[in-house]
C-alpha cells in the first residue's frame, strides 16, 4: 500500500509539473524565449605571418643579400559583435564586428658569404656568416565582416574588410657566425657597428620601417563552425588575412596571415 502511495505522488508530480509547463508556454504574459539577434564576446588567436619584402641585409652593400620572403608566429586578441539578419529564428546570415589587437610578426633568414674573422688566438679565418632580420609588427583592426551558413547547418562562409592603425613597426638586421664555433667577429670590419653573443653577431640596423604606412588595410576570407552551449556560441574559425596595402613602399613590404582562433559569443 505504502509503494503504491509513492507511485501515486510522483506520478502527481510529473503531471503537475508537465501542466505548470503547458500554462507557462500558453500564458501571453510569460512568452518562451526566442533565438536571440545580437551576441557578444572575446575574440584569441594564432597568427601564421607571412611577409614578403625587397630590402637588403645591409642597405647599399651589392654583396649582401635580399630578404624576400619572412616568417613568424603571433597571435591576436578582442572583442567580436554579431548581429543575425532577417529573422533570428530562420537566420543563416549575420554581420559580425571585431576589434581585435594583432601581433603579426616575421624572420627572415639568408645565407651569406665566407668572411674573415678571428679564432681565439687572434688568427683570421674564413667563417660561414648569415644574415638575418626581425620584423615586429603591430595593428589595431577593426573588421566587418559578413557571414553566410551553408546547407542548414551550422558551419559557414565569412568574408570582409578589416583596416588597421599600426602601433609597432620595429626591425633588426644582423649577421651571424654560423662555424666555426669558436670564431668571433673581426671589429675592423663594422666599427661603427653593434657587437654582441661575444662578438659573433653583428647588429647591423635597428630601425621603425622606413617610409611605413599608418594604416594597414586587409581582406579577410575563411570559415567558421558555431557550436551552441545554451545561449552561448563557441565558434572556432580559420581565416587568409590578404593585405591590400604595402606596410612599406619602400622594402616593398606586404604582411598576410593564415589565422586560426576562437570566438565565444554570449547571447544579449
Amino acid at each position: 500500500m505504502r509503494r503504491l502511495f509513492v507511485v501515486v505522488v510522483l506520478l502527481a508530480t510529473v503531471a503537475g509539473g508537465e501542466l505548470l509547463a503547458q500554462q507557462e508556454l500558453a500564458n501571453p504574459l510569460v512568452p518562451a524565449k526566442g533565438r536571440p539577434r545580437v551576441y557578444v564576446g572575446p575574440v584569441v588567436g594564432y597568427n601564421r605571418s607571412l611577409h614578403s619584402s625587397g630590402f637588403q641585409s645591409v642597405a647599399g652593400d651589392v654583396l649582401c643579400p635580399v630578404f624576400e620572403t619572412g616568417t613568424g608566429n603571433g597571435y591576436y586578441v578582442g572583442g567580436s559583435f554579431e548581429y543575425l539578419l532577417g529573422s533570428p529564428k530562420d537566420s543563416k546570415s549575420s554581420i559580425i564586428a571585431k576589434v581585435l589587437y594583432n601581433y603579426i610578426p616575421a624572420f627572415y633568414d639568408e645565407e651569406g658569404d665566407r668572411l674573415p674573422s678571428l679564432d681565439p688566438n687572434g688568427d683570421v679565418v674564413y667563417s660561414t656568416v648569415r644574415h638575418v632580420a626581425e620584423i615586429k609588427y603591430s595593428t589595431i583592426d577593426l573588421e566587418v565582416l559578413y557571414k553566410l551558413n551553408l546547407f542548414d547547418s551550422y558551419f559557414g562562409i565569412v568574408v570582409g574588410p578589416s583596416v588597421g592603425l599600426v602601433i609597432g613597426s620595429e626591425r633588426e638586421q644582423r649577421m651571424e657566425l654560423v662555424e666555426p664555433q669558436n670564431a668571433v667577429f673581426d671589429p675592423a670590419l663594422a666599427p661603427d657597428a653593434i657587437y654582441t653573443d661575444n662578438g659573433r653577431t653583428i647588429i647591423t640596423n635597428q630601425d621603425d620601417l622606413p617610409g611605413h604606412n599608418p594604416i594597414r588595410v586587409g581582406i579577410k576570407a575563411g570559415v567558421q563552425y558555431e557550436i551552441p552551449i545554451g545561449r552561448v556560441l563557441l565558434v572556432p574559425h580559420a581565416f587568409y588575412n590578404y593585405g591590400i596595402t604595402e606596410v612599406s613602399s619602400d622594402d616593398n613590404l606586404r604582411i598576410n596571415a593564415l589565422q586560426f582562433g576562437v570566438d565565444l559569443r554570449f547571447a544579449l
